[in-house]
């Protein structure tokens, strides 16, 4: 990496207007893997699926049409036959 173009890095860096491509060049350069992640900023959910339903709708329609299904099923009935 020229001493240039890590100023220019650093530069966009600091402004927050670094882009993905930028990191995987800066990241080739140093002979590493980019690993690029979003983590909530508060303790949400400890599950991909807790996070689904925390904050997808759906996911919280499913959860209640399964309620449903069990309840019409019966005690000690699954929904399946």
């Amino acid at each position: 990496m020229k001493r240039q173009s890590y100023a220019q890095f650093e530069a966009a860096e600091e402004k927050g207007a670094i882009s993905v491509a930028s990191l995987r060049r800066a990241a080739a350069a140093m002979d590493c893997e980019l690993v690029y992640f979003i983590l909530p900023r508060e303790a949400v959910a400890r599950t991909y699926a807790g996070l689904a339903e925390v904050h997808d709708p759906a996911s919280r329609h499913l959860k209640a049409t399964d309620h449903s299904m069990a309840l019409k099923a019966g005690p000690g009935q699954d929904d399946a036959g």
